[in-house]
Formats: structure tokens, C-alpha cells, sequence
């Protein structure tokens, strides 16, 4: 054997090949894109006894796809997946392969008659796909898989022999210097081993008496076993400390959490694990540590950090980041959400009570073929996971099979919901659709574009080196205003008009500009139609009269007061209580829709009175966009008590305005006011310490960030504080003391307004 090796003229006589039953449950589905690679020849199976178009009875449909199983939702399911997670390195590699099975089934007469039917209906099913020249379809198998003399099990024998000797990979040429090592592998493996560290695997090539490899010779030879699937590899910085060298080990692991229903323990613990994954979809690290415990799975315990690590790599397992609210640090994660274990569908009246054609608007990732790999639209909600706040709604949390609802802000919700081929992005407001923020629309537009195009990059790329000049796998489509029809992003950017099919709405080109946002514009676009009649008959919130007021000039506000039905004495009233103009500005406005029932739509036509600009509404839907200089990393941390303790030393008179901002109350700054008197510094701090305690939106520094650009801070202040004393340092909270003040009528708080002078 050395001296063949080192000839150089080492050939291998026997071909092996590896075979992979993949789990049809679906629980399973989220895993397969673990073990599919181009190098590989696949067999989709289907009952060849049942039409194509037969419904399959006791089947858990995929994630979002709601139409009748039937044997021909599930082959274009497969066939999907298949074509997603494979890289296209060599035109119509890999071969698919139909064979229909339960011959026995069939009278010996139909069988002909049978076949036929069930192959011209696949080519069918498959005329117009894409992937048409992966598909194998001259190749009519219909095997009685209980018969082993059945002549077509021979036939099929003979077909993936064909088919294996014309694959591209087939007679690859190795170097014959990694043959020594693979050797020594394949007799670890033979042993028992299963996983080595990449230490033992530098001895054991050391120790080789043929061939020693380099450091990168290693690295090559790792990757290159790796597509092979003889290995597991992953070069990241958690992960590439090990190397599974018996990929059957990767199928216990799935195994044991990873399962249906039929294969849970009869009761105790473990049982009790997976019915609350079934359920919510969380684990927590000590459970699936004790499900290792188990005599069957000891071989993954010694092992099990690297195990874990390589789950949330894979995204069978995703974090539900947790952050301590006294000090913005990083908690360690308890929960983890197992997407594919979530069977429960969404039984909320969320979606006909709150996210209707009047409050929300729509837009859809419309994919290539009629089914999504469930790994892509379980990758994307974990990825929402790690960006915002799950919603609670009928006190139940918005996260179910195919299905994420979350909170943006205190105006605006996010839903993802998976539909056949289409992942529909929700963007929904608390009152009407027109009060939606443009640069709100744009930027989770982006977001989600840029994380679904990174999530099909990585299966595409899991096994082998990226390759940029693919295409995506998806495209957007924009939703009517009933949300039944769809238009391409292109034909909506290009067409003037546009009816849609169902509804015969007549929809203009401009409906498409608030996913097209420029953000960095703060007046309207020449064809702006202004606020519609739904957002017209909304009344404003705090948030909104600020951002209206805000550029005004006093006289204007104060006329503009008076035309709605303020008086004089009311306006003079507020500049007597009140410091700064800004508040008097916004106040008597807040005033005004508390005294008088305010709507929008009053506004307009006091500014129509007035000979104003009725546009000056629209900015009550925009915001500006700043760049922070500081880490991305940083943006989804809660700031520290020493972060908003600084922060208060420098907000200064804008203080009312950042509270309206970050959402906090009127109530909520009355009392913030009442408690701290004329010390500014003292309301900064208790405003910014009150927001971080609301967890309907997660108080990250984004989200300050976002505030303090949006009432003409600028974020300078922020980024400098976080430059000199970190994001990470515990800060312990200091106990508030609540001190009684004597001789206050307690009624008198009620009748306080925010920042009121104190009459000394």
C-alpha cells in the first residue's frame, strides 16, 4: 500500500456509496437539509396504489401550506427541497428519481394502465418547473416492495447503478496524499469512533508513516470529506474544534429530540419535554442535556457543547436572547425554540380582528415551484426571534407552526406567516394603515429581504463554497388592498395602474411607495395623495402630534389651536404652566383631542382654513434615519444603568419630547414630573429608566438610538457614552426610595400636567 501510495498510481476498485432514508414526518422536514448535497442521487418514493391527486389521509400538511395532502403535494415538496438545498454546480446534477411503489396493491390487469397514469400525471405535475431537467421521467418504476423477486427491484438496481456511473463526481480524482488518512478514519469509524478533536486529528496524521499532510492540506481535505458526506464539518469559530467522522452520529442527535409523536416516551420527564415543544416550541439546554442521559444517546453527552453549538449553526435550535432589564447585560439563554417541533397552528383571532385590509398592508417572498422547504420559513422566524419582540395577544404569544407575530413599536406589528409558496409579510397599525411609516415599511422590507437572501445563500453554500451568481430562489410580489391578489414588484414599479383580478380594484403606482421609501427625504413625493380617508378618521396619538408639531413655528400652532376650538385663555394658560414652548406646543393639541374627540380629519380642514398645506399631516408618518456609528452588535443590547445614567446628564430640554418618543404615557410623564419637580436631570433619568422597563418593544439602544434622532438630538451623545463605558458592564440598579411628601393632596396629582412650574 506506501508504495503504491506514494507511486502516485493508488486507485480504488470498489465504489462506496452512501444511502440516507430520509424521515417523511414531518418534524423531520427542518433536518434534511443537513444531509442533501448536488453529489448525491435521490429516490422520491410515493404509493403508487393512490391517484396523484388522491388526498392522503393522517398527515400533518408543511408548515403554511394549507391545500389537501395529496401524493402530488408532497413529490413537488421533496423535488423542492431537493433543488433548494443543493448547490447547482453541473447543469441538471442532481438526478431525481420517481419510483412508485405498492404494486401489490394493484389488480395485475390495471397495473399498466395504473403506471401510466401515475407518470404522465408526474410529468404533468412538473411540466413547467424549473428544475424539469434534474427529473429523471423515461424511467417508469413501479416496484411490490414485499416481493424480492419482483423484476423490477432489478430494474431499479440497474437504474441507480446508470445513473451513479453518469454522475458528474463519479471517478473524481483525490489526492493520493489524504488516502492515509481517510484510511485511518474509515477504521476509527470501523471501531466505534465518532467524533475526534481536531487535535487527534493532527496526531493521527502526524503519526502516518505514508503521507503527513499540511495545516491548509488538512483544512482541504476536511472540506472536501465533508461534501462527500464521509464527514461533518463546520469551519466557524465554535465549531471547527471538532469533526464528526461518522455522520450517523448527526442522526441520533436528530433523534432524540427531533421525533414524532409515536416515538415519545410513554410518560415522565422526557415526555413531558416534548409535549411542551410541541406546543411552544421551546426546550431549554438542561432538557436536552437529560434526554442525552438516556442509554442510547450517551455517545453525544461527552461531546454535548459542540453538539449544541452545531444545532443552533444548523437552526434546529434557535436562542431566544434574554437581556437583564436593570442592566442591559446578556442573560444566559434558557430557551431555545425548535421551530420544526411546533405543530400548533394559529387559533388567535389576530388575523381577522387586527391585522385586516383597513390596518395593515402586505407584501409576499413568492418562491419558485408550489411549496417552500420548511427550513427556510423556520430559519426565518428564528431569525425574527433575535430581531424583535414575540407579540402577546388573548394572552397567548404569537408563535406557531408557519405562523410569528411580533412588536415593532407601540404603533406598529409584524407578522410572517407561511402560504404555500408564499411567506406573507404583515406590517400592521394599532388604528388604520394610512398612519403606517413609510421608512417603518422600508426598512423591515430590507430586512427581511436581506435575511431571506442570506438564509437561501447558507443552504445553498452549507456544504460547498459560495457561489454569488445563482439566483435567489424567490421574488416579491405587492398585495392588493383586500390582500387576494398580487402584483410582481417589477410590474408594480412600472405600471402606472393596475386592477387587481379578484376585487377589480384599481390600484395606482404611488400605493407601491411606502415600501420604496427614501429615507433620507423628509418632504413629500410629487404624487403624494396625502393621509386616506381611513387614516383621516383616526385620532392621533401622542407620538403623531408631536412629529406634527414639531416643525411648526408657535403662531401656527397656536391659530391652528384656535380654528379647532381651543380658546385663547387655554393657550395662555399652558405658556404660563409650562417652561419650554415645545410642550406647550404638543400639549395643547393633546388637549384638544381629549376636550373635543380630535380626529385627524379635523386637522385637515383646519389647516384647509388656514390656507395651509394639508401635507404637513404626512409627517406624522415619517421619521428620520440616522446611521449609528456604533457595533451592529451593540444595537441589540439593553443599555446599562451607567449608559442611562450619562445619557441623562445630556438630554436636556428635549427630555417631554424623548419620552413621547419612546412611547412612555401621559400619565406616566405627569407622574415622572410630579416625583422629580424642576430637576431635569432627575426627569431624564426616570424617563429613561420607566421606558426600559416597558417589555412590550424590547428597550434596546437601537431603539434610543432611533428616539433620540427622531426628536433632533442626534444620536452623538448616545454613541460617545457607549464608546467610554461599554454595553456589557453590570451596573447593580440603585433602590428607588419612594419618599411621601406631607401635605399633598393626593387628587392634586391628577390635576398636574407635565412639567408644570411649581408656584413657590
Amino acid at each position: 500500500m506506501e508504495k503504491v501510495i506514494k507511486s502516485g498510481e493508488y486507485k480504488m476498485k470498489v465504489g462506496r456509496l452512501i444511502f440516507w432514508d430520509f424521515g417523511g414526518q414531518y418534524v423531520y422536514y427542518t433536518t434534511h437539509q443537513t444531509f442533501m448535497t448536488f453529489r448525491a442521487l435521490f429516490l422520491v418514493i410515493f404509493d403508487g396504489s393512490k391517484g396523484l391527486h388522491e388526498q392522503v389521509s393522517d398527515v400533518l400538511c408543511f408548515p403554511g401550506q394549507h391545500t389537501t395532502p395529496t401524493p402530488a403535494v408532497f413529490l413537488q415538496h421533496w423535488v423542492n427541497c431537493i433543488l433548494t438545498y443543493c448547490k447547482a454546480v453541473h447543469r441538471g446534477i442532481p438526478k431525481i428519481l420517481f419510483v412508485a411503489t405498492h404494486k401489490d396493491k394493484i389488480p395485475r390487469e390495471k397495473i399498466e394502465t395504473q403506471r401510466k397514469e401515475l407518470y404522465n400525471g408526474v410529468e404533468e405535475l412538473f411540466k413547467d418547473h424549473e428544475g424539469w431537467h434534474h427529473l429523471v421521467l423515461d424511467k417508469h418504476i413501479f416496484v411490490n416492495a414485499t416481493d424480492k423477486a419482483d423484476p423490477e427491484i432489478d430494474v431499479l438496481k440497474k437504474t441507480i447503478t446508470d445513473l451513479t456511473f453518469e454522475h458528474p463526481c463519479w471517478g473524481e480524482k483525490m489526492p493520493n496524499a489524504c488516502v492515509p488518512l481517510e484510511l485511518e478514519i474509515a477504521e476509527l469509524v470501523a471501531n466505534g469512533k465518532q467524533i475526534l478533536s481536531i487535535g487527534e486529528l493532527e496526531e493521527l496524521n502526524a503519526i502516518s508513516q505514508v503521507s503527513v499532510l499540511f495545516p491548509e492540506e488538512i483544512s482541504d481535505f476536511l472540506h472536501f470529506q465533508h461534501s462527500l458526506g464521509k464527514i461533518v464539518y463546520f469551519d466557524t469559530p465554535q465549531l471547527r474544534g471538532f469533526v464528526i467522522i461518522s455522520p450517523l452520529l448527526l442522526v441520533e442527535v436528530m433523534r432524540s429530540f427531533v421525533t414524532d409523536i409515536t416515538f415519545w416516551p410513554k410518560k415522565g420527564h422526557i415526555r413531558k419535554t416534548f409535549e411542551r415543544m410541541s406546543g411552544s416550541g421551546i426546550i431549554q439546554r438542561k432538557d436536552l442535556y437529560h434526554i442525552w442521559k438516556q442509554t442510547h444517546f450517551d455517545k453525544i453527552l461527552p461531546y454535548k457543547e459542540f453538539i449544541f453549538n452545531m444545532l443552533i449553526h444548523l437552526d434546529i435550535l434557535s436562542e431566544q436572547r434574554r437581556y437583564d432589564t436593570d442592566t442591559g447585560s446578556r442573560l444566559p439563554v434558557e430557551n431555545f425554540f425548535v421551530p420544526c417541533m411546533l405543530i400548533q397552528r394559529n387559533d388567535t383571532s389576530f388575523m381577522t380582528v387586527e391585522c385586516t385590509p383597513e390596518k395593515a398592508i402586505c407584501l409576499a417572498f413568492i418562491f419558485k415551484g408550489t411549496i417552500i422547504p420548511p427550513a427556510l420559513p423556520n430559519r426565518l422566524i428564528s431569525a425574527c426571534l433575535s430581531m424583535w419582540t414575540v407579540k402577546t395577544y388573548e394572552e397567548k404569544q404569537l408563535l406557531f407552526s408557519g405562523f410569528i407575530g411580533l412588536s415593532f413599536d407601540m404603533a406598529h406589528d409584524i407578522v410572517v406567516c407561511v402560504e404555500g409558496n408564499k411567506i406573507l409579510l404583515y406590517i400592521v397599525h394599532k388604528t388604520s394603515n394610512g398612519l403606517i411609516v413609510p421608512d417603518i415599511a422600508t426598512g423591515i422590507k430590507e430586512s427581511m429581504f436581506t435575511t431571506l437572501e442570506r438564509i437561501s445563500e447558507f443552504y445553498q453554500s452549507a456544504v460547498h463554497a459560495s457561489d454569488n451568481s445563482q439566483k435567489l430562489p424567490f421574488h416579491i410580489e405587492y398585495s392588493c388592498s383586500r390582500f387576494g391578489c398580487f402584483i410582481t414588484e417589477e410590474a408594480a414599479l412600472t405600471t402606472n395602474k393596475w386592477v387587481c383580478d379578484k376585487h377589480k380594484l384599481l390600484h395606482k403606482k404611488e400605493k407601491w411607495n411606502i415600501w420604496h421609501q427614501d429615507q433620507k427625504k423628509e418632504q413629500c413625493e410629487e404624487n403624494c395623495q396625502g393621509l386616506h380617508e381611513g387614516a383621516l378618521n383616526q385620532k392621533p396619538s401622542d407620538i403623531e402630534l408631536q412629529r406634527f408639531v414639531s416643525p411648526c413655528d408657535v403662531s401656527t400652532v397656536r391659530e391652528l389651536a384656535i380654528h379647532l376650538g381651543m380658546t385663547l385663555k387655554e393657550w395662555e394658560d399652558l405658556r404660563e404652566n409650562y417652561d419650554r414652548i415645545e410642550i406647550v406646543k404638543c400639549r395643547i393639541l393633546v388637549d384638544w383631542r381629549e376636550k373635543h374627540k380630535g380626529r385627524f380629519s379635523n386637522i385637515a380642514k383646519a389647516l384647509k382654513d388656514m390656507k395651509l398645506d394639508t401635507h404637513m399631516l404626512c409627517r406624522v408618518k415619517r421619521i428620520r434615519i440616522e446611521r449609528c456609528e456604533s457595533r451592529e452588535e451593540y444595537m441589540d443590547f439593553i443599555p446599562t444603568d451607567e449608559i442611562l445614567d450619562e445619557l441623562a446628564q445630556v438630554i436636556g430640554v428635549v427630555s417631554f419630547q424623548l419620552g413621547i418618543e419612546l412611547g412612555l404615557s401621559i400619565t406616566s410623564l405627569d407622574n415622572i414630573q410630579y416625583n422629580n419637580g424642576r430637576d431635569l436631570v432627575a426627569q431624564c433619568k426616570a424617563i429613561l429608566f420607566q421606558w426600559r422597563k416597558d417589555q412590550s418593544v424590547r428597550p434596546t439602544i437601537e431603539v434610543l438610538h432611533n428616539a433620540l434622532v427622531n426628536v433632533g438630538k442626534g444620536s452623538q451623545c448616545l454613541e460617545e457614552i457607549i464608546k467610554s463605558k461599554g454595553v456589557k458592564k453590570y451596573i447593580p440598579e440603585e433602590k428607588e426610595v419612594e419618599v411621601e411628601k406631607q401635605g399633598k393632596d393626593k387628587t392634586f396629582l391628577k390635576k398636574l400636567n407635565l412639567f408644570k412650574k411649581k408656584k413657590l
